[in-house]
């Protein structure tokens, strides 16, 4: 059955993931059978988020208003602001979460956030890494998770190992003193070139500081690499491709997506998002109204089989636009397009598109001077 889907669909393997959870068999129903399944997960999605105390109040009797997707657009935005109170966003025991996160911000208030999760959050998680790292690595191949602090219980690393050991996969961190190190790009370097690894998973500027060292080539063996954290900058990937000879991928996420947002595939043309997680919608930046496809807005998303902390409406503070399918991969589904800044909102003041930079503590190569 699976090898019958399989050969319906384009070459993205979250097309085939997406349609054995939703029913489709053919290309072509994906969209209509996904959409019936959201919408289900919708309602239940509200009415796990309104056993907590911030939602209860809030979307008290929205749940029989819900017959179309679209009628999620009636509810109102939850913001950063909102998550200071984590504890009115809870939904289920404390005994039950699995894993906590405290995000330090550097927004207006720059009062942390916490976000919690259960272990079937992480697992949905674990799901969505398994399927798009089938992109970059294979049975017998070693992955190296480069992000400082991926290596935490439960962290991007510990996922990515729980993920891919079925698939006969080894994943491999740096440990914290190479990070720690007074020259963090030469102690990464060294521990690389010691680890051999198939496969990155790294920030742009970690990837851009690499690209600095390994100018003529990449590191030994290396035959894939996926960029995460922060968006990454469209020469920075084309130089690796070119200059490394492998693949390179980007892709979107938030803690508050438990991690796995969306990510490419081999066409670069924009995030496939894991559909049945997350839902995504382009809003102006003054919150008024929502756009259409094509446009560029503020990113708002809504978490669907979440149990700890299911958010409604989540106003992201990025920028981006949603891209009309298909995707050059035969992909008929809508595709996220790449973050385009960050929103300030300063007290008093009208809000605005920013872009932050990044990267600090690592030095970042001029491009132009590696070739």
């Amino acid at each position: 059955m699976r090898a019958k889907i399989d050969a319906c669909f384009g070459s993205c393997p979250l097309d085939v993931w997406l349609a054995v959870q939703c029913g489709a068999t053919a290309s072509c129903e994906l969209p209509e059978k996904l959409a019936q399944m959201q919408l289900r997960l919708l309602r239940s999605t509200v009415e796990q988020a309104m056993r907590g105390a911030f939602y209860a109040t809030r979307l008290q009797g929205r749940v029989s208003e819900f017959t179309r997707l679209e009628d999620l657009t009636r509810l109102p935005f939850t913001t950063a602001e909102d998550l200071r109170n984590w504890g009115d966003f809870l939904c289920v025991s404390q005994g039950d979460v699995q894993r906590m996160v405290t995000l330090h911000t550097s927004g207006t208030t720059g009062q942390p956030k916490r976000l919690a999760f259960t272990d079937a959050d992480l697992a949905r998680t674990r799901d969505f890494f398994a399927v798009g790292m089938s992109q970059l690595v294979r049975a017998g191949q070693r992955l190296a998770v480069l992000l400082p602090g991926a290596e935490r219980p439960d962290g991007v690393a510990d996922l990515l190992r729980q993920a891919l050991v079925s698939a006969g996969v080894e994943v491999v961190a740096p440990p914290a003193q190479v990070h720690m190190s007074s020259q963090p790009g030469e102690s990464l370097v060294q521990w690389i070139e010691q680890a051999e690894a198939h496969c990155l998973v790294a920030a742009p500027a970690q990837l851009a500081c690499l690209l600095g060292w390994f100018f003529s080539a990449g590191p030994k063996k290396i035959a894939g690499v996926l960029s995460s954290a922060e968006p990454l900058d469209v020469a920075l990937g084309q130089s690796l491709r070119q200059v490394w000879q492998c693949e390179v991928l980007d892709h979107y996420g938030l803690t508050e997506t438990a991690y796995g947002g969306a990510v490419e595939c081999a066409a670069h043309n924009g995030f496939h998002v894991r559909e049945l997680d997350v839902l995504i919608e382009i809003v102006d930046i003054s919150g008024h109204k929502v756009l259409p496809v094509g446009e560029a807005g503020e990113v708002v998303i809504t978490t669907l089989q979440r149990e700890a902390m299911p958010l409604v409406r989540y106003r992201t503070g990025d920028v981006a636009r949603l891209l009309p399918g298909p995707c050059d991969c035969g992909s008929p589904l809508l595709r996220l397009g790449p973050v385009l800044g960050r929103i300030e909102r300063p007290a008093g003041a009208s809000p605005r598109i920013v872009c932050p930079s990044k990267g600090r503590g690592w030095q970042i190569p001029d491009l132009s001077d590696l070739h």
